[in-house]
This record gives C-alpha cells, sequence and structure tokens, in this order.
C-alpha cells in the first residue's frame, strides 16, 4: 500500500501535465515563502530580542521605499504569472479542437436526449467513436439536471 503512494495521480487527459506543472509551480513558491517568511520571524525573534528587563525599544523612524515596493511588486509579478498561466491552461481545456464531433444533448424530466449533427438520435446514453474529441452542447428544457460522462 505504500509504495503505490503517490501525490499526483496518473494523467487523465492531455491538459494533466501543465496542469501539474502549473502545480508544482505554485507549490515551490508557497514553499519558498513560507520558508522565508518563518525564518525572517525566527532571526528577527532572536536578534531583536529584549536583553534586559527596563530595556526600551527605541524608535526609529525610517523605511525604505525600494524594499516596499519590492514586497509589493514581486508577490503581484508572481499572482498574475500563476493567474495568466492557469487561465491559458483553462482556455485551452473549455476550447475544443476544431475536428471535434458535435453532439447536441437536451436534458429532460427523466432522460437525456442526444442528436449528433448528422441526424442520429440516443436516448439516455451516447455512441462516440474511441480516440475522436467530442463536444456536447448541453441545455435543458425543465429542470436542473446532472449530467456524468463515466
Amino acid at each position: 500500500m505504500i509504495g503505490k503512494f503517490s501525490l499526483i495521480p496518473p494523467s487523465a487527459s492531455t491538459i494533466a501535465s501543465d496542469v501539474d506543472t502549473l502545480f508544482w509551480f505554485i507549490s515551490a513558491v508557497t514553499v519558498f515563502f513560507s520558508l522565508l517568511i518563518a525564518g525572517t520571524i525566527i532571526v528577527f525573534m532572536v536578534r531583536f530580542r529584549r536583553r534586559r528587563e527596563d530595556e526600551v525599544p527605541r524608535h526609529e523612524d525610517h523605511g525604505s521605499y525600494a524594499l516596499e515596493i519590492a514586497w509589493t511588486v514581486i508577490p503581484f509579478a508572481l499572482t498574475m504569472v500563476m493567474f495568466f498561466w492557469g487561465a491559458s491552461i483553462y482556455a485551452n481545456m473549455k476550447r475544443p479542437p476544431d475536428d471535434a464531433l458535435h453532439i447536441n444533448v437536451v436534458g429532460k424530466q427523466w432522460m437525456w436526449k442526444a442528436q449528433h449533427m448528422e441526424g442520429r438520435r440516443e436516448i439516455n446514453e451516447i455512441h462516440v467513436p474511441v480516440g475522436r474529441p467530442i463536444r456536447l452542447s448541453i441545455a435543458s428544457e425543465d429542470v436542473i439536471h446532472s449530467f456524468y460522462v463515466p
């Protein structure tokens, strides 16, 4: 059982490797900044700890605009990279290939009706060629339905 453990399941689609790569990038950025922040907190706790009971820290009013800009721009840039990378994967996933077989599916009470573009009709089943991309246009005639593809 332990030998078969995998953090990411085997790829089951054409975009799985793109999603996995984005997942590992986001995970690496998260781990890096988590360790950086935790390490900085520990360093500051040790370096600026109170050494005597009567010691009062002095207040220095100075700052660095460059530092403030850096810790604003860098996370924003990383967030935008993650957003646009994820959005491009999503756009590629949502757009079916040009040669996809188009099937209209209508949900009715107690059944699904499917009509292929060449005219063939099916009820509660869809038969498709193996290895060919499919584009399903799904609508409902009366109520909210759940569509399931095993």
